[in-house]
């Protein structure tokens, strides 16, 4: 009768780790579809309709005007078109879904006669695509920003890239297609330099006081 019982119990034991490993290999498949889900969405984001097509949604909104600026940046995992002009009394500006070609806001106002206005040359340019492409030679890690502007005259295409805690722009003459500048900027190294320049600068404050506290003294004696 015993040896029944330890069979029993034996057998519910197995079963119960058999049960147990299914959920918990079931409970790490949801989590692992889960988490393979947002990595994906994440990486969903993506540029589906053309410059031109930016400047025409532009054009649709607004009439034919100058055009200055076109951005594109990623924001909260969305590609987004930034898109800027003038005429002679207003400046213009229409943020455009870079995958669905939706208009998310437009806006315009009364044109600054202080501010230089120069208006982008958008003939026989190097594509978005091609300043990624001579831009990567400079630059590691993933690009997530691009603006196209005019700059001493010339059409510039500015591309950055993110890797870790740098950044990297690199700029790129969209009409002769050659690199200009590349620009590194480390994260890490600007907040341990601002640490150590804010430890520096309150060291200096207490040997400021301990200074001015000794003259006191020296004065009543």
């Amino acid at each position: 009768m015993k040896t029944n019982i330890k069979r029993l119990s034996l057998a519910a034991a197995v079963l119960g780790l058999v049960m147990g490993g299914t959920s918990l290999t079931l409970i790490n498949q949801v989590h692992a579809s889960t988490g393979a889900q947002t990595t994906q969405q994440t990486k969903n984001a993506t540029i589906n309709i053309s410059q031109s097509d930016a400047i025409n949604k532009f054009n649709e909104k607004f009439g034919s005007k100058s055009i200055k600026e076109i951005e594109v940046k990623n924001k909260k995992d969305k590609y987004i078109y930034e898109v800027e002009g003038f005429d002679s009394e207003k400046e213009y500006k229409v943020k455009i879904d870079a995958n669905t070609g939706k208009i998310l806001k437009a806006k315009s106002e009364k044109l600054d006669d202080e501010k230089k206005q120069e208006a982008l040359d958008l003939s026989n340019l190097m594509s978005r695509g091609e300043a990624t492409k001579l831009a990567q030679t400079k630059a590691s890690g993933q690009a997530v920003k691009w603006s196209l502007e005019m700059d001493n005259n010339k059409p510039v295409w500015k591309v950055e890239f993110k890797d870790d805690n740098k950044e990297i722009e690199v700029k790129i003459d969209a009409k002769d297609q050659k690199i200009l500048k590349v620009e590194t900027d480390d994260k890490k190294d600007s907040k341990d330099k601002h640490a150590k320049d804010h430890s520096e600068s309150k060291n200096k404050d207490r040997d400021h006081d301990k200074n001015k506290k000794s003259e006191r003294n020296d004065t009543n004696d």
